[in-house]
């Protein structure tokens, strides 16, 4: 595989039995290991439909099947037929037939979309399935080579091509991503790695001298190693028997380690219930053909009482993982969850925490408490760095925080601004899945409060997920990359460059700042009138705009800036901060639905004093307001107590943004 590491050091005796009772769970259960994946009827509509925009359509109609009608793909994709239940008939519409090669089955769907005013009933491959009045119901079918036809109703159809087959050989120098696909648009995989599907629906595996079978049909070939790379492609179409080997390497877009930059992704389950089973060769496979400097997977609980990881984490806990080289690092860490007050990540704690999450109902600790500010300061005690992830799902376009309060139990990062304001966080994830936009919004307010917390990412990422959208992504899709000041990469050096400030966050475009000789996390002492120059500059595809920040909005920018460069002076009148920021439309390079990149601030003081901006504060109150309505409405407390407590940590911040809420003459 990817590493000469011994089984079992990679497996000592908890982990193997920590995997093998997934495995149990798995094959018991494909998807939901325990009864409390949240992810609703969409799943297996995931193969032939974009979820993310189906489960957008079906908010915006209040209607799941209208909102399937409207996101089926025209023409329809490979594998899929569409049955119209109509008073006439059956109709049927259908994609191109996957191949299936001698030996081997495939699954069709079968979505049966009912247009009559009573129940109906369809019978496909021989089974019954009822349907009813204008709904839509998703049938899966097996074939195979010798029986590639399904009977839909009273008619037989050919659902799948017989092909013979072929083995085509991939190799690469280091360890990189591959895609393998069909003339129809379908994947094919070696047998011994994980099948899954990146956020543009792509296949991928990793590797870098592989064997697989193939159908003899055109093949097109993709081989990439993470955003520092770009993609290069080869077409085949191999003979039946025939072994055709294709040899590629990705050409470099940008070298961060050449320059002391280590990227890292802080927020990656290695399992988090599925349709898959990752092992740590399975992770360390995806880390180098990533290229990702530093890995932080995170044992935590979805829903329940079961932490995942948690035995390897345990095992593990404050130490590289076995698979770790030169500029290549891996550790345990922990994601702490309560899905009202906020999730953050802890990098490289050195033990286990009290409690791995709280508020989740049938959990040991159903109640929201205590305050995530205790595992916060028990987990920084365990020599972890703190950041709060996905924070907000919101763009926060009418300029207060409500968007970020309208669903009770969304996961937002609500005990973030208390959290920061009593000094307990490194850190916010600008990037993951959450709406990068409102997440700039709410880190910029809290810069303008005085605030030093670093721009990281955490894409949180689950391997055991073949088609998630941008949750199977491969990891480090996004990264945060920290500057080490020329020292190797180590885990203690990466933290203190988090605590520093010392990152830019981004999904793939290089971005720096400089300003009058100093880069992100620097502090420049100015005086009013002081000129300053500010350079920043972008490498990567898809950047539209290129803009230089502070606390009031822009304060310079160029469009078509892919590739380019921005040169402005500025006089300070007032202390402030200065960022750089990269943004852009969906591209088919980046793996989310935007291009962004923004860097941790340079501060600018002017006689030892930071920015300090009433306004932010006030905003910053506003959100604390809504916190506490939030915690009385929907909070599970079983007494006043821990209540109490909550409302003592959100006084707390009250007084720290009070203070600010005054106008100053200091910006």
């Amino acid at each position: 595989m990817c590493c000469d590491v011994p089984e079992a050091v990679l497996l000592p005796p908890g982990v193997a039995e920590m995997l093998a009772e997934y495995r149990r769970l798995h094959a018991a259960t494909p998807i939901d290991w325990g009864g409390e994946n949240p992810t609703g009827p969409g799943r297996d509509y995931g193969r032939w439909l974009n979820l993310r925009r189906l489960w957008s359509t079906v908010r915006e109609t209040g209607s799941w099947p209208e909102g399937v009608r409207r996101c089926l793909p025209d023409p329809l994709p490979c594998g899929l037929v569409v049955v119209t239940v109509t008073p006439s008939g059956l109709p049927t519409t259908a994609g191109p037939a996957p191949r299936v090669l001698p030996g081997a089955a495939t699954e069709i769907g079968v979505l049966i979309d009912s247009r009559v005013e009573e129940e109906a009933e369809v019978v496909v491959a021989g089974a019954a399935h009822r349907v009813g009045p204008g709904a839509v119901a998703l049938v899966l079918a097996g074939v195979t080579h010798d029986r590639p036809q399904c009977m839909i109703g009273e008619t037989q159809l050919s659902v799948a091509v017989p092909t013979d087959v072929s083995r085509l050989r991939l190799r690469s120098g280091p360890i990189s991503r591959w895609a393998v696909t069909d003339d129809r648009a379908e994947g094919w995989f070696p047998e011994d790695r994980l099948r899954k599907w990146d956020f543009h629906g792509r296949p991928f595996f990793h590797g870098n001298d592989v064997v697989l079978d193939v159908p003899a049909a055109p093949l097109t070939v993709v081989c990439t190693r993470g955003m520092e790379f770009d993609q290069v492609t080869a077409t085949v179409a191999p003979r039946p028997g025939e072994e055709v080997e294709v040899e590629l390497e990705p050409a470099r877009v940008y070298d961060a380690a050449g320059r002391g930059w280590y990227g890292g992704d802080l927020h990656v389950h290695m399992n988090y219930s599925g349709d898959l089973v990752c092992g740590p060769h399975d992770a360390a496979l995806m880390q180098r053909g990533e290229g990702l400097h530093l890995m932080n997977l995170v044992a935590g609980n979805l829903l329940g009482a079961r932490i995942y990881d948690r035995e390897a984490f345990e095992h593990f806990a404050g130490e590289d993982l076995p698979w770790s080289i030169e500029g290549q690092l891996a550790r345990w860490g922990v994601e702490f969850r309560n899905d009202l007050l906020g999730h953050f990540h802890a990098l490289s704690p050195t033990g286990p925490p009290v409690r791995y999450q709280t508020g989740h109902e049938r959990s040991e600790h159903p109640q929201d408490w205590p305050p995530n500010a205790t595992a916060c300061e028990e987990l920084r005690g365990l020599g972890a760095t703190v950041g709060y992830t996905h924070p907000v799902f919101s763009p926060l376009a009418d300029g207060t925080p409500a968007g970020a309060f309208v669903n009770p139990r969304s996961v937002e990062a609500r005990e973030l601004v208390a959290d920061a304001a009593l000094g307990l966080v490194d850190s916010v994830d600008l990037l993951g899945p959450n709406d990068a936009a409102g997440t700039a919004i709410l880190y910029h307010h809290l810069l303008n409060c005085g605030l030093r917390l670093a721009a990281t990412v955490g894409s949180d990422v689950f391997l055991s997920h073949s088609r998630a959208g941008n949750f199977s992504n491969p990891p480090g899709w996004a990264r945060a990359y920290a500057d080490l000041r020329g020292e190797p990469l180590s885990v203690a050096g990466w933290q203190a460059a988090m605590r520093a400030g010392r990152t830019f966050a981004t999904n793939g475009p290089w971005l720096e700042l400089d300003v009058a000789g100093h880069g992100p996390g620097d502090v420049v002492a100015a005086s009013v009138g002081t000129t300053l120059s500010v350079s920043a500059r972008v490498v990567g595809s898809g950047v539209e705009v290129l803009e230089v920040l502070g606390p009031d909005g822009v304060l310079a920018e160029t469009k078509g800036a892919e590739g380019g460069e921005l040169l402005t002076e500025l006089t300070v009148s007032v202390p402030m901060w200065i960022a750089a920021q990269a943004s852009g439309p969906e591209h088919d390079s980046v793996l989310g639905p935007s291009v962004f990149a923004h860097t941790s601030p340079v501060y600018v003081e002017i006689d030892g004093h930071g920015v300090a901006r009433a306004g932010s504060a006030r905003w910053c109150l506003d959100w604390l307001n809504r916190l506490e309505a939030l915690a009385r409405a929907h909070g599970r407390f079983d007494t006043e107590d821990q209540l109490n407590d909550l409302l003592a940590v959100l006084d707390a911040a009250r007084g720290f943004y009070g203070n600010l809420a005054e106008p100053t003459d200091r910006g």
